[in-house]
């Protein structure tokens, strides 16, 4: 397996190009298409050879891509790829199991769906829509955020679909769209922040601080707590020149007054709840010495 497709789990599945050229050729993607590793869904985008075996899936059922197979079909990122092919199929038919698929009953109105070849799955704003509802908070914002950032749905589309929603779990949906950002970068990002709403700590995605050592863009911040949240990826920063740029990178930050907790891939996949933890007793922490250091302030200046 070459080097995109080693890549891609920790993106979500599936990213566009423009975010693979950041680490690869277009020779190398080429090349990964060419062996199987990758497959292009449509052009721009590229996800991992499963996705192929899910449109086989799909027409197997006589359904159609749902949920989190339809966004990795639409090249956006997840947090996990579903264990079964998620198929749906019109209310009233009758549902026969099938080995590699999860296989739900909805209503498929034809202008929710959109057809990718010689299957169809439903569109990127019905998938959307579905995943926030019926996904985790981290799952439905992932793939929400991803939809914005590929263009692939605009912000105010989405809210105007979700008024004649009629299905369940909309409160749940509405938490989603409330908190979708498409300047995060990845499904990794957006299960960081995810973990810092569920800690009730506001963040801003790709927020440029400027100190006196340089300028640095940061993965996440929230500028009231002076906290920085970064979504480190071992594979893509372990060289000796990266980690020469991140140290550098993380002492000017805290140099300038910031808290910065760094995360793996791990953590945000498997250990959120702890992320969360770590996050509100950091932010609480810093409104903690904020009030000491400005209260010590004033004392100064009284003296």
């Amino acid at each position: 397996m070459d080097g995109p497709a080693l890549l891609l789990p920790s993106l979500g599945g599936s990213a566009a190009a423009c975010e693979l050229r950041r680490y690869f050729s277009q020779k190398q993607l080429m090349r990964a298409v060419e062996s199987g590793d990758l497959v292009r869904p449509r052009k721009g985008v590229y996800a991992l050879r499963s996705l192929a075996e899910a449109h086989h899936t799909a027409l197997e059922c006589r359904g159609v891509l749902y949920g989190r197979s339809a966004a990795l079909a639409h090249g956006m990122g997840v947090l996990h790829r579903p264990r079964q092919v998620e198929v749906a199929v019109p209310r009233g038919t009758k549902i026969r199991s099938h080995p590699r698929a999860s296989i739900v009953t909805r209503l498929l109105p034809g202008e929710d769906l959109v057809r990718m070849g010689a299957v169809r799955a439903t569109a990127p704003v019905r998938t959307v829509l579905d995943c926030a509802a019926h996904l985790g908070f981290a799952e439905g914002l992932a793939i929400a955020d991803s939809a914005l950032r590929l263009g692939l749905v605009g912000h105010s589309e989405l809210l105007a679909a979700a008024q004649g929603w009629i299905g369940r779990n909309r409160l749940r949906q509405q938490r989603v769209l409330a908190h979708m950002d498409g300047r995060a970068a990845n499904a990794f990002e957006s299960g960081l922040r995810a973990a810092c709403i569920e800690a009730a700590v506001t963040v801003v995605p790709q927020l440029r601080i400027v100190t006196r050592g340089g300028t640095f863009v940061v993965d996440h911040a929230s500028v009231v707590h002076r906290l920085v949240a970064e979504a480190d990826s071992f594979e893509w920063h372990g060289g000796r020149e990266a980690l020469h740029r991140d140290c550098t990178r993380y002492n000017e930050l805290v140099r300038d007054g910031w808290v910065v907790l760094r995360f793996s891939w791990e953590h945000i996949m498997f250990q959120r709840a702890w992320v969360s933890e770590v996050v509100a007793d950091a932010a609480n922490g810093s409104i903690r010495h904020n009030s000491k250091a400005n209260r010590a302030e004033k004392r100064f200046k009284r003296a």
